[in-house]
């Protein structure tokens, strides 16, 4: 019996996802409103001819985003180019360092490696999540070879943080109401697909 409980647990985790537990409204502070004017350009995700494109509304601390991320992995490798997925910032205030980990993906994109740090950053989650999570980003810089004094200095900019404020400004206005929240071709799943197979046929009927 005990061998279903990891499953099962893990199963609702995903499906319930991470609550945002502070009450939030789109009206923002005038310091919040300069914190959020658009990025540069080189820190937008890129353009591509996609079919089907799906936005992420995800937190770095949040086991059902983890969980998730698994399946974007496998729905790139099915459908390739005819697909587009796009990770948007929205750290919960409930998850202390998810904001940290998000700049430092976003620092690690300015030197080209936000994909691989992306990864490290999920699969690293029961570490940094403890505790010493700076130091721990610093590592994974250093093993993806990033300069690392760049990558510490961006990982505290204002600039890292107007573009995680950016995108949590918009997870608000678009009604976020918990992580992770897909959104397909624009239209927001009610409900995330409780396995990969389920995921996988709602893209299918997009690309039908």
């Amino acid at each position: 019996m005990k061998r279903f409980f990891i499953p099962i647990l893990m199963l609702l985790v995903a499906t319930i996802g991470c609550n945002n537990a502070e009450t939030e409204t789109a009206k923002t502070s005038s310091t919040e409103s300069e914190a959020v004017q658009t990025v540069a350009d080189h820190q937008a995700e890129p353009q591509v001819e996609a079919k089907v494109v799906i936005e992420k509304f995800s937190d770095y601390q949040c086991p059902a985003c983890g969980f998730y991320f698994t399946f974007e992995k496998q729905l790139k490798q099915d459908f390739g180019d005819d697909i587009q997925i796009i990770t948007k910032h929205f750290p919960l205030q409930q998850h202390p360092y998810a904001h940290l980990a998000s700049r430092a993906v976003e620092a690690a994109r300015k030197q080209g490696k936000y994909h691989e740090m992306h990864e490290l950053v999920f699969a690293g989650v029961r570490q940094w999540s403890t505790g010493n999570a700076e130091a721990t980003f610093i590592g994974y810089a250093k093993s993806l070879g990033l300069d690392e004094a760049m990558f510490k200095a961006d990982m505290n900019s204002a600039d890292m943080n107007r573009i995680v404020m950016e995108q949590r400004r918009e997870g608000i206005e678009r009604e976020i109401r918990s992580t992770p929240t897909f959104f397909i071709n624009g239209e927001m799943l009610a409900n995330n697909p409780p396995d990969y197979e389920t995921f996988k046929k709602i893209v299918e009927s997009y690309l039908d």
